[in-house]
């Protein structure tokens, strides 16, 4: 079951900050010719607001109805329009109908975690772009916030495992030390595994 940090609607704020994820919005090239994008885990909904506004098609997609209740609200104020799916990802059945699926910190338990990567693959176009940042299990030693479980973290070996057996290229998958400043929740020097895929066949 997908882990939900916030459950309570607090006024305003935006736990994450209001600026998109730094990886999303410095690969955002790789998204020049996409049409439409899924984004996972988006309740508060900075990358889809950022999507949105370049002229992408957002669907947003995200188990906390508090964290959709504040992306439905800024979209109005931004006079954007975002679909809106509330649902656990296990529920989710994708079809072949997205150019990009991006997904930032969405923290599942390691049994289900292949399925992430699955169904973001099973979600894209042929060609389409897989985007994710997600915390490694190196981020326990970190104060910069995330799960302090570490069966909400991703091993990176798991990973490449993951996605050696999927229909994909891989562009990139590291697991590196960066910054974080996002928000309330993601503050300091923090290990995160950053992934983009380009699906390759149906």
């Amino acid at each position: 079951m997908q882990e939900v940090w916030n459950t309570k609607f607090q006024g305003e704020t935006r736990l994450y900050g209001d600026t998109p994820n730094n990886f999303i919005k410095d690969n955002f090239e790789l998204l020049h010719h996409a049409k439409n994008v899924m984004c996972l885990g988006e309740g508060e909904g900075r990358n889809a607001i950022f999507l949105a506004e370049k002229g992408l098609e957002v669907e947003a997609l995200d188990a906390s109805d508090v964290g959709l209740f504040k992306l439905r609200k800024w979209a109005k104020e931004h006079y954007l329009f975002i679909k809106i799916r509330h649902t656990l990802i296990e529920y989710w059945q994708p079809k072949p109908t997205y150019d990009a699926v991006v997904c930032t910190y969405l923290h599942l338990y390691k049994k289900d975690q292949k399925m992430l990567f699955e169904k973001a693959l099973q979600a894209l176009h042929v060609n389409g772009i897989f985007i994710a940042e997600l915390f490694s299990e190196s981020q326990i030693n970190f104060t910069s916030g995330g799960p302090k479980n570490i069966a909400l973290l991703y091993d990176f070996n798991d990973v490449l495992d993951i996605v050696k057996s999927l229909p994909c290229e891989v562009i990139k998958l590291s697991q590196e030390v960066i910054l974080l400043n996002e928000g309330e929740l993601h503050q300091g020097r923090g290990s995160v595994i950053r992934i983009i895929l380009k699906k390759t066949t149906l």
